[in-house]
């Protein structure tokens, strides 16, 4: 385990933890899956799963997701919504190869839409959902 010192950010805190934490809220930090040496910060969304998300725009076929992606998440439980801006298009996943997600318009060729990506974590156990209060 590597020394507060390491990672400035972490300085900034009160308190850190290694490992698994409950809270009503929380911003976490983690090694970075892909590059060594740095670290990732996070917020959390509440849900029954260690789940990460990526949302934005796009007006081309592809929605590039993070390249550390590929190391973080399990590939399959990767599930996408998207909505076109403007005008409604049929538009859905034609495929998913490592960090990019292939956008298809039946209708036309205007890719003008907002995406949201969710996922699970792969680096961690999946969550206990019910367990009896202590």
């Amino acid at each position: 385990s590597a020394a507060s010192s390491d990672y400035p950010l972490r300085d900034v805190y009160k308190r850190q933890i290694e490992g698994e934490l409950r809270a009503e809220s929380k911003s976490f930090l983690i090694d970075h899956p892909s590059k060594p040496g740095y670290i990732l910060q996070h917020g959390s969304l509440e849900g029954p799963e260690h789940g990460v998300y990526v949302r934005g725009y796009s007006n081309s076929n592809k929605i590039v997701l993070p390249y550390y992606w590929v190391d973080l998440v399990d590939s399959d439980t990767i599930t996408v919504t998207v909505t076109p801006v403007g005008n409604f298009y049929k538009l859905y996943v034609g495929k998913i190869i490592e960090n990019i997600i292939y956008i298809e318009c039946e209708d036309s060729n205007n890719y003008e839409y907002n995406y949201l990506v969710l996922a699970e974590r792969k680096d961690i156990n999946k969550i206990i959902l019910e367990d009896k209060k202590i």
